[in-house]
Formats: C-alpha cells, sequence, structure tokens
C-alpha cells in the first residue's frame, strides 16, 4: 500500500538519519523492503504513517517521539532498517564506529547528542500535538 509521499521516502529517511544523499545500493534495497515493513501492519497503521509524514519535515523528530510514545511503528521499523542497510556501506563507517576521539571530546560527544535528542524528542512530541497525529 505505497502511498505518495513528496520527494522520494527512501531519501527523505535517509537524509533525516544521516543529513545527506542516499547511496543508490541503499535505496534500492530499502525499495525492495518496503512492500515487506508494510505488509506486517494494518491498512490503517500504514495510512497514518503517510499521513504523518506528509504533515512534517523533521522525520527525524517525529521518529523519536513516536518511539518514546508508541505511535507510528511502521515509522519507527522503516528508520531501523535504513539504519541497518546504511550501516552496510564503507562510506558510513566513521558515522558508526568512532575510532579517532579522545575521552573528553567523546564525552561531550556524548553530552551533545543526549541534548540534541531531548531536543528531538519535545519537537516531536509537539509536532504529534498539533498535527493530531
Amino acid at each position: 500500500m505505497n502511498m505518495s509521499v513528496p520527494g522520494n521516502e527512501a531519501e527523505r529517511i535517509y537524509h533525516a538519519i544521516f543529513n545527506r544523499k542516499i547511496p543508490a545500493s541503499v535505496q534500492y534495497h530499502f525499495e525492495i523492503l518496503l512492500k515487506k515493513i508494510e505488509s506486517r501492519y494494518s491498512n490503517e497503521e500504514v495510512s497514518k504513517y503517510f499521513e504523518a509524514i506528509n504533515k512534517t519535515c523533521d522525520l527525524e523528530a517525529l521518529e523519536v517521539a513516536s518511539r518514546h510514545l508508541k505511535k507510528l511503528p511502521v515509522l519507527t521499523e522503516k528508520f531501523k532498517i535504513m539504519v541497518y542497510l546504511a550501516e552496510t556501506c564503507p562510506e558510513n563507517y566513521r558515522v558508526f564506529i568512532n575510532e579517532e576521539q579522545g575521552f573528553i571530546s567523546a564525552g561531550i560527544s556524548l553530552i551533545s547528542s543526549l541534548f540534541r535528542t531531548g531536543y528531538k524528542s519535545v519537537k516531536g512530541m509537539a509536532i504529534i500535538t498539533v498535527n493530531k497525529i
């Protein structure tokens, strides 16, 4: 039940996670998995997913809040699959493996990530509330 999404769904999700263009191999495999992912959910859940992502530009914030509130399981599943696929790309090695930071800079990075996640969570909850998702 793949409904229309402004832009390419795979590109939007990948960009929300990694803030860059999706590699062709990841997009190809994600497109193959879309039908399998959506078949695990009811038509109502899939429709709700497409309605929600069409209402917002910040898919990352929507996903973080949805995961915590246990809403939009289709979005959470698609984000998980995208991360799994992206992890197989050599160009994403440095995104997943950090070999260069020292203890202090790693701590600062961790704290920064914590605040960013909190911000995205609050923003996502606002998106869910305002759009009645």
